[in-house]
């Protein structure tokens, strides 16, 4: 009698279709090849740092220094569990709490802010601060929960708001100052580590300012030169029209961000000049509303005939903010337009443009004035189009 040979095919299992984790499909993976995967992603994801931002403050932490491992075989449980349903498979981890709780207490101690009340300095106002408290327990709690749908770049939000008991608002009053007449912010984002820093500095020197009724403000004498010995740093400074190396680049948007503040009330204007160029480096405003300053060469200078006021200019996370507070109600109407009038080609990479722009006070044109700035040329156009959609 013959021998009957049955030939049976050997069927590994396999995770099904749709399956994810940490965005790596596992669909068709055969079922003794999971740890082994697993085992690989684990040690790539273990080298790559735990990146946490926490308020404004950014903080790098190696996961080995806090003990993280992965649980591989509920991973793969969860994997093989799963049916078709285009779901994600958690991170399952333990890690060691006291390393955690370790970390967590140095960033409380560089991000916990003590709350600080408003108070009158001599002829200056010093805003109060509002103070933040790490929640360490919630804290651990979010960093866990973010870490189980395969995060590493996490922000922690488990602060606690400690309020000043003297807001900046309540000192206002108590001095006068009832009426908010105007505000106006310009944009941080992608400004240079250098540039902030004069912007923050800038700021500084004029924030809480107390205007004295028809006093004229002067904000180089106030700033001063802005250059290497008052502590300014290097970075890009527009001198001709075109973009330089120079201490105290940056201290024109605080200047331009003011006077935008100021153009929306009452104040009586008295020098203001235009930068010579223009490009998206300076374009926090629009061409025709920026406040140019060089000590010794270029000024804004302003009063308030009617009233006293008090002027802030702060950085506040990615804005500069300048506020003007007075003792009376602005309650009349300002518009402000900005128009190209006339773009001409200096050279085959540079253009002229003149720059028409109006200030109307309750429908009636109070001022009307031309600037002309030297721009790169492939720009001329785009910002023509982006001050049209604008008006």
């Amino acid at each position: 009698m013959g021998l009957f040979i049955v030939f049976i095919p050997r069927v590994f299992s396999s995770t099904p279709q749709n399956v994810f984790f940490l965005n790596q499909s596992f669909s068709n993976i055969a079922k003794n090849d999971i740890i082994p995967y697993l085992q690989l992603m684990e040690r790539k994801w273990i080298s790559e740092q735990l990146q946490i931002q926490a308020l404004d403050k950014h903080f790098l932490i190696d996961k080995k220094a806090l003990s993280i491992q992965w649980n591989l075989s509920q991973i793969k449980k969860g994997l093989l569990q799963r049916k078709n349903q285009n779901q994600h498979v958690p991170l399952f981890f333990s890690w060691n709490e006291n390393k955690v709780v370790e970390a967590l207490h140095f960033i409380a101690e560089k991000t916990n802010l003590t709350p600080q009340d408003a108070s009158q300095k001599d002829e200056r106002i010093i805003r109060s601060i509002t103070g933040y408290r790490l929640n360490l327990a919630n804290a651990i709690d979010e960093i866990r929960n973010r870490l189980s749908q395969g995060l590493d770049n996490i922000v922690i939000k488990s602060y606690e708001i400690l309020n000043p008991t003297i807001d900046t608002k309540t000192l206002l009053q108590s001095l006068g100052f009832q009426h908010l007449l105007a505000r106006y912010e310009t944009s941080l984002v992608e400004k240079d580590e250098n540039t902030r820093f004069n912007i923050d500095k800038g700021a500084k020197s004029v924030d809480g300012y107390i205007l004295e009724k028809g006093e004229i403000f002067s904000f180089n004498r106030i700033v001063g030169p802005a250059d290497k010995d008052d502590g300014y740093l290097e970075t890009k400074v527009v001198v001709n029209g075109k973009l330089v190396p120079g201490y105290g680049g940056g201290v024109c948007q605080v200047s331009s961000t003011l006077y935008n503040a100021l153009l929306q009330c009452d104040a009586k204007i008295i020098e203001r000049s235009s930068h010579s160029g223009y490009s998206e480096t300076t374009s926090y405003v629009e061409p025709g509303l920026d406040a140019a300053v060089s000590f010794g060469y270029k000024d804004l200078k302003f009063s308030f005939p009617q009233q006293r006021i008090a002027i802030f200019t702060y950085v506040d996370s990615d804005r500069l903010v300048a506020e003007i507070w007075g003792e009376k109600e602005f309650s009349g109407t300002k518009s402000i337009m900005s128009q190209i009038q006339s773009i001409t080609a200096n050279g085959d990479s540079e253009a002229f443009i003149e720059v028409e722009t109006t200030v109307l006070k309750n429908d009636i044109v109070e001022k009307r004035y031309k600037d002309r700035y030297l721009i790169p040329k492939e720009y001329a156009e785009t910002l023509k189009e982006q001050i049209d959609k604008n008006q």
